[in-house]
């Protein structure tokens, strides 16, 4: 009986105990920096004009013969169905795709890794023919560079349809096989125009996939750039669109604040679909004040002079799920804990995208330049302060063909260990 007696009073200590840790971390304030995160990620967004948003352009992208008047009344229908729980289209697909032609996507050039005008010039022909009859989706594609910026026009869900974005990427090897068959005025025009509409994306889109998408685009854009200029005599004049395309990138193409901020809007309309089962370790507004400041980390002062430096991104490392406010909130400082290291990434992949567009930029000054008995190295000395980096400078290839800096990002099938870009003709 003693022992009964004392094992059930050591019984109530440890349940007294675990109450009083449960009470005190259910009662702890959010913290500081994550309730400033919280407040600037719940902020509303500045109005902006509607016709200026390149969702609908983007969303409908794929189908061929859609008047521009019938998207708003598309987009909207489209919405609805998307609404309907067990609504019979397929997920994903717009109703366009019961009304109107869509294109078949080319899957098989210029998508990563090796030159893209590399592959064209191997495969000319088969471009050719794999870009059959795709004109319309190419001047849709030249016509998003009109476009000012991106704005998910669905209700915001976690199942919520993404448009085809690799559809955007389309036109980049026609572009190529545009100048392998002689119209490099045209395959330039094409480049710069995609370019512009690629950084759109990067500054000022409310989906991270979206911006990622773009500097995907821009950094495959202004490698063929520049391999078209390293084929191109430097008296051949450049279209003026391309001396915008290629201004220094800003801070907000690369550090992904905007995205982010759409990011935690739909992780924001998750959280507060998810049932009422887990409520007991789950307290819903300090895991998004603890999810806002993991979003928000590359908005961050000292991060963003990182950036601008060049130098290698180091965000703050996430709270640990072992502190005494995620006693009471086990399951929300999980879910952050375990989403917190797929983030990491992507502002190192943004700093080499800024590095590709720099490169481009500075290719195309050096084109301008008189040459002088040291090469492009003695000439690259004198480049323009923001289109090159202290912490990364341009250096020249072995070969002496190509100037390239090493990667930040980390490393992805198909890549070089650099990024890199053909000397202009010449040089």
């Amino acid at each position: 009986m003693t022992v009964l007696k004392w094992t059930g009073l050591v019984l109530a200590g440890l349940v007294a105990l675990a109450l009083l840790v449960l009470g005190i971390s259910w009662a702890m304030p959010i913290p500081a920096a994550e309730r400033a995160a919280l407040e600037m990620m719940e902020a509303p967004p500045a109005a902006r004009p509607p016709q200026a948003n390149a969702f609908a352009a983007v969303w409908l992208l794929p189908y061929d013969g859609i008047p521009s008047a019938q998207w708003e009344a598309l987009v909207a229908e489209d919405a609805g169905r998307f609404r309907e729980p067990a609504s019979a289209h397929r997920p994903g697909i717009s109703v366009a795709d019961e009304r109107f032609a869509a294109v078949t996507r080319d899957t098989t050039w210029c998508r990563q890794g090796a030159s893209c005008l590399a592959q064209v010039k191997t495969h000319a022909d088969e471009v050719a023919a794999a870009h059959q009859g795709h004109e319309a989706l190419h001047e849709r594609i030249a016509a998003l560079s009109g476009y000012r910026y991106y704005r998910n026009a669905f209700d915001l869900d976690p199942g919520v349809p993404f448009p085809q974005m690799a559809m955007v990427l389309e036109r980049t090897p026609a572009l190529a096989l545009a100048h392998v068959r002689g119209d490099s005025a045209l395959a330039l025009q094409g480049v710069c125009e995609d370019v512009s509409s690629a950084r759109m994306l990067m500054s000022d889109s409310d989906m991270l996939l979206v911006a990622m998408v773009g500097g995907a685009w821009a950094e495959r854009s202004a490698a063929l750039f520049t391999d078209i200029l390293a084929e191109l005599p430097a008296d051949v004049a450049v279209p003026p669109v391309c001396t915008r395309a290629f201004l220094p990138p800003q801070l907000a193409e690369l550090d992904l604040c905007q995205p982010m901020r759409g990011e935690f809007a739909f992780q924001q309309t998750a959280m507060v679909q998810l049932s009422g089962s887990e409520q007991l370790l789950l307290d819903k507004r300090k895991t998004l004040a603890r999810n806002a400041w993991l979003l928000s980390r590359s908005c961050a002062d000292d991060v963003q002079a990182q950036i601008r430096q060049d130098q290698r991104v180091k965000l703050a490392p996430p709270p640990s799920v072992w502190d005494l406010s995620c006693v009471a909130n086990a399951v929300g400082c999980t879910l952050v804990d375990i989403a917190g290291p797929a983030y990491d990434q992507y502002p190192r992949r943004m700093q080499d995208v800024g590095a590709q567009l720099r490169m481009a930029g500075a290719m195309l000054w050096l084109r301008g330049q008189p040459h002088s008995e040291g090469g492009a190295a003695e000439v690259l000395a004198g480049l323009p302060s923001e289109l090159g980096s202290a912490e990364r400078p341009l250096r020249i290839s072995d070969d002496g063909k190509r100037v390239q800096v090493p990667r930040l990002g980390p490393p992805r099938e198909g890549w070089e260990p650099t990024v890199s870009a053909a000397l202009p003709m010449g040089w």
